[in-house]
């Protein structure tokens, strides 16, 4: 979205569905976290107001009610680091912070601490977060801004230096696509969200490529950085404007538990996803029964590429950590592949340690009907 004028905007499809996930993902991550640690903190580099014209809640709002929910299950500490450089909207968004503490207790408002603190996000959040102690501890970093390259890839390095660190990046490739060529302070900007110039050949490629080779170089600038494992997905709303979401962490629990976020969206937000790994680039329609035939190509192609074929478990961790869908959506899809003679397995039976290759020839009939058994 462009950066907006007034103090406070009408909420768009994107961020009502990144409110969403960024919901269900606390949900999760929260108790996981309390129930091992004794603090673990939550900071936003791009704050906002706090609320939207329509009285929506903005995220930091959001993530509070799930905190003070998580908080009475857990007798610990959580700290909230809320930056923004607008002054209208951090006064606004002081006023919200205090409705929502003043609908919880007291005794949770002393274990739920926020610090709103008015300027540019950077330097400023990683040295508030230092001073804290809130490095090295648990913490999640939303750094959902209004889509430009707008966040230093110094800012990651330093974050990712915390194996405890997960952040969720908000990145629109258009306007690099549309302005930096012929900019070149827009050209500095790119280079320094990107740690260096490799980006810049995106003005090498045809137009049709230009946005999947920024989310390639952005995905790898998170590695770079020091996130082991990322998930990036694509957000369509219903007109046709796109957003990357791109998480990083360095634990593989942390991206299981945004799958399972990412797949229980209100698809009546309006927005679709599409996976990175799809030859085909079909929208996805995030739903507790998912159309798998996007997953069915990718590991396809996956099984193809290797001559020994792959194990189910190898298929599993390859959903889990490249792709959007999740590694229990794997069996019964492989079962009904080898079912329909896409694939064959050994033993015949499927099991996390069956291998799976293609057929060789013209498949041969599969078995009567798929098997019922699970492995869970």
């Amino acid at each position: 979205m462009a950066v907006p004028k007034k103090v406070i905007w009408s909420r768009d499809p994107h961020t009502a569905a990144k409110h969403d996930l960024l919901r269900r993902y606390l949900s999760a991550w929260a108790p996981i976290l309390l129930s091992r640690h004794d603090v673990i903190t939550y900071a936003e580099g791009f704050s906002g107001p706090g609320i939207y014209e329509g009285g929506e809640p903005g995220s930091p709002v959001v993530a509070y009610d799930v905190f003070a929910g998580a908080l009475h299950r857990y007798p610990k500490r959580l700290r909230m680091v809320l930056m923004e450089e607008h002054k209208q909207r951090a006064e606004k968004l002081c006023e919200q912070m205090g409705l929502a503490q003043a609908r919880r207790p007291s005794d949770l408002r002393d274990r739920l601490s926020v610090d709103v603190r008015e300027g540019d996000f950077h330097p400023a959040l990683i040295q508030k977060l230092r001073a804290t102690g809130s490095l090295g501890k648990p913490l999640f970093v939303l750094l959902d801004s209004y889509g430009g390259p707008d966040i230093p890839y110094s800012l990651l390095r330093d974050l990712a230096q915390q194996p405890s660190t997960e952040v969720m990046v908000t990145f629109a490739p258009s306007f690099l696509t549309r302005f930096a060529e012929r900019d070149l302070a827009h050209r500095r900007r790119g280079d320094a969200a990107f740690g260096g110039q490799e980006w810049q050949n995106v003005f090498t490629k045809p137009k049709s490529d230009k946005f999947l080779f920024l989310r390639d170089q952005y995905k790898a600038t998170l590695r770079r950085a020091g996130f082991s494992h990322t998930l990036q997905f694509e957000m369509l709303d219903e007109g046709g404007r796109l957003l990357y979401l791109i998480f990083g962490t360095s634990h593989a629990k942390g991206l299981e538990k945004m799958k399972d976020a990412l797949w229980g969206v209100d698809p009546s937000h309006g927005v679709r996803y599409r996976d990175p790994k799809d030859p085909d680039q079909q929208q996805l329609e995030l739903a507790l029964e998912p159309n798998t035939a996007p997953l069915r190509r990718i590991l396809l192609d996956h099984i193809s590429a290797s001559h020994a074929g792959r194990t189910v478990e190898e298929l599993q961790a390859y959903t889990l950590l490249e792709t959007v869908f999740r590694p229990a959506q794997v069996i019964n899809l492989i079962r009904q592949m080898r079912y329909e003679g896409v694939v064959l397995t050994e033993p015949n039976g499927v099991t996390k340690k069956t291998r799976v290759t293609p057929p060789t020839s013209h498949p041969a009939a599969g078995p009567a009907a798929p098997e019922q058994d699970t492995l869970w």
